[in-house]
């Protein structure tokens, strides 16, 4: 089988980055001028490795373009690279596909059976790497200095167009980071198998999704922070929203302004909106617990036991909570309402 016949994968680059050395000395490319070539050093750092006798029954399916310039013949090769300008691309694996075609000074790399890592027209200074079977790198049209690296089978990282100064980073089988249009300054990071971390569209924005099935989200807004682990579901959206979900079941969401949702423990739901909100749960059991802070501004609800309920809202400064199993805590329809269970 081909594939039986190939030498390890670090080898098979030394042998690409060796043929390119020994074509950049032919008289076609040495006579090139190296003040208007980004790879000229390649030459001199490169001239010392040796190439082994390729063996023609099993083609190494490997392309590596710099430059603009194919190293390997494209003939029973299922590797497919190409570069533009400054760029570099390598691909290594059977269909395994790296793009940097576009922009300037970009760098793919695909390493993978049927990978794709991609830097597109008009993104500069960009890095996309996939390495995984099936796995996806990406940047978005226009993306400046932006990274994007997805290391897993079936896993996929994204930045999107106009991006600037962001990064996607997903760990794990079919695990997914994506980070939003004309985003900046922003990070998306998933690590765990189906994991799924994304950083709307705003700027300084942090998605983190750590676990198995965890989901970190923060929608349209600027500041905001997602953090979701162990299969929990974390949303945070609008201006420094802060939304931390940690268990099975457990899901957080913190949307208005500088608003927090804690749901730890698994099956525990808090929502916080509104202006400076909070709405908190540290579940003690398995029973669903239930905290809500909205509809008004400086409020608090917060259980901690199982089976419970705290409500607080349509109304301003006002605070709900529940200590102990089974309880319903509600503060609502006016301001500094209090409601503390059991009753003090």
């Amino acid at each position: 089988m081909r594939q039986a016949a190939r030498v390890g994968r670090l080898g098979m680059l030394a042998v690409g980055m060796s043929i390119g050395a020994a074509l950049a000395t032919t008289p076609q490319v040495a006579s090139a001028d190296s003040s208007t070539d980004p790879f000229s050093w390649l030459d001199q750092a490169l001239s010392g490795l040796s190439v082994p006798a390729a063996d023609a029954a099993a083609p190494l399916d490997i392309q590596i373009s710099i430059n603009g310039m194919e190293l390997f013949s494209t003939v029973d090769n299922t590797a497919f690279a190409t570069s533009g300008f400054g760029n570099f691309a390598i691909a290594i694996g059977n269909g395994a596909h790296a793009d940097a075609d576009g922009g300037l000074f970009n760098f793919a790399f695909a390493d993978g059976t049927d990978t794709s890592a991609a830097t597109p027209v008009g993104a500069d200074l960009d890095f996309a790497v996939a390495e995984g079977t099936g796995s996806s790198a990406n940047i978005g049209l226009g993306a400046d200095l932006d990274f994007a690296l997805a290391s897993g089978i079936g896993s996929s990282a994204n930045v999107g167009v106009g991006a600037s100064l962001d990064d996607a980073t997903a760990l794990g089988t079919g695990s997914n980071a994506i980070v939003g249009a004309g985003s900046s300054l922003s990070s998306a990071f998933s690590d765990g198998t189906s994991s799924t971390a994304v950083a709307g569209a705003g700027n300084g924005n942090l998605a983190t999704a750590l676990g198995t099935g965890s989901t970190a989200i923060t929608v349209l807004g600027n500041g905001d922070l997602a953090t979701a682990s162990s299969g929990g579901t974390a949303t945070a959206g609008g201006f420094l929203g802060n939304a931390l979900a940690e268990g099975a079941g457990s899901t957080a969401v913190a949307t208005g302004v500088t608003n927090t949702a804690i749901a730890l423990g698994g099956n525990a739901e808090a929502q916080a909106s509104g202006i400076g909100d909070i709405a908190s749960i540290f579940n003690t059991g398995s029973a669903l617990d239930q905290a809500t802070a909205s509809g008004g501004d400086n409020l608090l609800a917060e259980i901690f036991g199982t089976g419970s309920t705290a409500v607080a809202g349509l109304g301003n400064w006002d605070l709900a909570a529940a200590f102990g199993d089974m309880l319903d805590a509600n503060a609502t329809g006016g301001n500094f309402l209090l409601d503390i269970m059991p009753s003090l």
